[in-house]
């Protein structure tokens, strides 16, 4: 059970990262926003020099951007510059992250269902290969043999289920969060990223803060949910797949082993 939630919380993980670089890189977000949420008059500057200094930003937070930040039209501290480097290294983890603990997730399902044909399977098994479906399989001693095929998708689909689960519960909790107190969960979520006070911008040092109000954070935050929970629905199609794959070689080896057995008799 251990392994199947850790499983399930790397998928999670691995899901929450990939929806903060969709919406972070989703510039077609932030500027359909920008003028419901009084960015435009606000700032009192002009759209087109809003949408260029803040796709600036998005290309230098870019773990592929190579170069150091420098806005079209607004000045910049070195505090600010110093906190959009720490954030630049920070989306780089979230692009790592993605395949790192989607394959440390299925590492932990292999390894499971691994200790689990060690235990079950007797020692003196013998390794055949048989032609099926178009495919060739290794039979009773291969490693993707049946029971352990069988038994990967078992457990594949628990971890899958908890992972489903982790973005219900998840994108509620945070809604409760966002639209009791986001102020606060908003300067706590920098306290815990950031070591520094880097990011209190002062505006007339730092004009790139007018285009970024705490609400257009907010809205990242409410898109960032909903997408965890499109990917919960996901998941559900995801483990009804695997769960017919499941079924379907519940029956072959039913089948299979019921011919053996008239064969053998």
């Amino acid at each position: 059970m251990l392994l199947t939630i850790i499983s399930g919380f790397l998928f999670f993980t691995a899901m929450l990262c990939l929806s903060i670089i969709l919406i972070v890189n989703c510039r077609m977000f932030y500027h359909v926003l920008a003028e419901p949420l009084h960015i435009v008059s606000e700032s009192g500057l002009a759209k087109e020099l809003i949408f260029r200094n803040y796709d600036c930003l998005i290309d230098y937070c870019s773990p592929f951007y190579r170069g150091a930040l420098s806005f079209p039209d607004f000045p910049s501290s070195d505090s600010a510059l110093s906190h959009f480097a720490e954030t630049k290294v920070l989306f780089s983890c979230f692009y790592l992250a993605v395949p790192v603990f989607c394959l440390s997730g299925i590492g932990m399902v292999c390894l499971k269902t691994w200790k689990w044909q060690k235990k079950a399977l007797p020692q003196n098994i013998v390794f055949d290969t048989v032609y099926r479906d178009g495919i060739f399989w290794r039979g009773q001693g291969g490693l993707w043999n049946g029971s352990f095929r069988k038994h990967f998708l078992m457990e594949f689909s628990r971890s899958l289920r908890f992972t489903a689960w982790m973005c219900v519960f998840v994108p509620v909790m945070c809604f409760l969060l966002f639209f009791t107190d986001f102020h606060k969960a908003f300067y706590g979520m920098h306290h815990i990223f950031f070591r520094n006070n880097n990011w209190i911008f002062d505006a007339a040092s730092d004009p790139v803060i007018t285009i970024l109000p705490e609400r257009y954070f907010l809205c990242c935050g409410v898109g960032i949910c909903v997408l965890l929970l499109v990917g919960a629905v996901g998941i559900v199609l995801v483990r009804r797949y695997f769960d017919r794959l499941y079924a379907h070689n519940n029956r072959y080896e039913n089948v299979n082993g019921g011919v053996e057995k008239i064969l053998a008799g």
